[in-house]
């Protein structure tokens, strides 16, 4: 499917300001493209907290993406958007409103991300056997590159961060509500900041024995 990326808008999971060999140009780009968004982040330290959680992130993620191929991805790959059929097969795939140009391992993580964390549950549990069993069966239909298996772990901990954007843009300039907006806003930082430490740290690396 070799359609142009979408336009700016809210409440899509792109993959364009992590994906750029230096972050800030990119997202002075997009925040440029969501005058919104830009209004909303007034309320928050957003640049110190990028430097501090999001940037080392890229850092360590930078080196692999140049062997990321971009293609048509779903961005909200959850069991919840799936139907399934009476021998366990998925049949159906619903809800294509998050898809915009990433990469096939941006997909993944991002499957991983939201279905192997219960991040609703204070204590964040890690579905330790989902991951592997996730993992195993992508890769028994579609075998990671070599490019793909070192991104992965790297890119898990940044995956979420521009749909995190895009809810914040949402909450601020659509629905205008405050709470809401801080919640996005967390979600920016808090989700990436969970990955430095025990629980995070053990999920890339059983992500990363398994790819």
């Amino acid at each position: 499917f070799a359609a142009p990326r979408r336009s700016p808008q809210p409440l899509v999971a792109s993959f364009t300001v992590f994906a750029a060999p230096d972050p800030w140009p990119a997202l002075r780009t997009y925040l440029a493209q969501r005058p919104r968004l830009e209004k909303a982040l007034a309320d928050f330290p957003w640049r110190e907290d990028t430097r501090r959680v999001l940037l080392p992130l890229h850092e360590r993620l930078a080196p692999h993406l140049p062997g990321l191929t971009p293609l048509w991805t779903h961005n909200d790959w959850h069991a919840s958007n799936l139907l399934w059929d009476g021998d366990g097969q998925v049949a159906t795939v619903l809800d294509f409103g998050m898809s915009d140009r990433t990469t096939a391992v941006h997909d993944l993580a991002t499957a991983l991300e939201r279905n192997t964390v219960q991040w609703l549950d204070p204590d964040r549990p890690v579905q330790e056997k989902h991951a592997i069993e996730l993992l195993r069966g992508y890769q028994s239909v579609r075998p990671l590159t070599a490019a793909e298996s070192a991104a992965l772990p790297v890119l898990l901990p940044l995956v979420h961060a521009e749909f995190a954007l895009s809810e914040l843009d949402y909450f601020h300039g659509v629905t205008r509500s405050r709470e809401n907006a801080r919640l996005a806003y967390e979600y920016y930082v808090r989700h990436a900041e969970w990955f430095s430490g025990g629980a995070g740290h053990r999920l890339l690396e059983l992500v990363a024995a398994q790819v």
